[in-house]
């Protein structure tokens, strides 16, 4: 299929559907929340995510004064409960969450407030704040994480659970509407990992980052450290450029493991 040139003030679209979380924060006394189809995990170790959110939005001042911000997951059957928590802004309408018919709960570890309905919902900690366009990008740090029974065995069943997708909002001057895609219903299709061939480079790479990790572990200085990640390029046979890129996973394995 032969491509073909997209305006960029509509490119955005291009990386839809997006499943929308609901953010929720708190501080002195206020609540807010805001729908946010721009959120990501950005690691796992320890496991973070990230969510980027405009300074004219409220929940904005709520999670810059808290530090504090729940990620909640709704399902399909909340879907137009996103309207109010998407078009409306509590600063006009200080009862909003209220009104949607939604309740809060506080989260076990930061008190953060959570949606109860939610099919899951993440608290975290902020952990650095970024300055990127028009957004922040605020990077938090989970702290727990509670999900409905639909999650088992480390993973969606998806047989309650329908998520909702985000396809982007139609423009003026026409009737502004938001558009969502919403599921009926699912089917699982399970793929090996690196099928066939494709299993000797997989463990190629899981071998790389078992040595990578163990000298994370074990260098005693940053001066070890890179010597041993500079023995684990060449012994792998790889480029002399992978030891800068391949040395800072290292320094991260070793902050994280404190």
């Amino acid at each position: 299929m032969a491509l073909r040139r997209v305006e960029l003030g509509v490119a955005e679209r291009l990386l839809y559907p997006v499943v929308p979380a609901v953010i929720t924060a708190e501080h002195r006394g206020r609540l807010g929340a805001m729908v946010a189809a721009w959120w990501m995990q950005v690691s796992f170790t320890p496991f973070m995510v990230a969510v980027a959110i405009a300074p004219e939005r409220y929940t904005y001042k709520l999670v810059r004064g808290s530090g504090v911000f729940g990620l909640n997951l709704l399902g399909a059957e909340h879907l137009e409960k996103l309207s109010l928590l998407g078009d409306v802004s509590a600063r006009f309408m200080r009862d909003k969450v209220e009104r949607s018919g939604l309740r809060v709960v506080r989260g076990e570890a930061l008190g953060a407030p959570l949606i109860a309905e939610a099919a899951a919902a993440l608290e975290a900690r902020v952990w650095r704040v970024y300055e990127a366009g028009d957004h922040d990008i605020f990077v938090g740090e989970v702290a727990a994480a509670y999900a409905s029974e639909d999650f088992a065995d480390g993973m969606w069943r998806l047989e309650r659970y329908r998520p909702i997708m985000y396809l982007g909002r139609t423009r003026r001057p026409g009737p502004v509407r938001r558009v969502y895609v919403v599921p009926e219903a699912f089917r699982r299709v399970e793929v090996d990992y690196a099928p066939g061939d494709l299993r000797r480079y997989a463990e190629a790479r899981r071998r790389l980052l078992d040595d990578l990790y163990r000298a994370a572990e074990e260098a005693r200085d940053e001066a070890e450290l890179r010597r041993r990640v500079e023995e684990i390029v060449s012994r792998h046979g790889l480029e002399p450029d992978d030891v800068e890129p391949l040395l800072e996973e290292a320094r991260r394995r070793a902050r994280a493991r404190g």
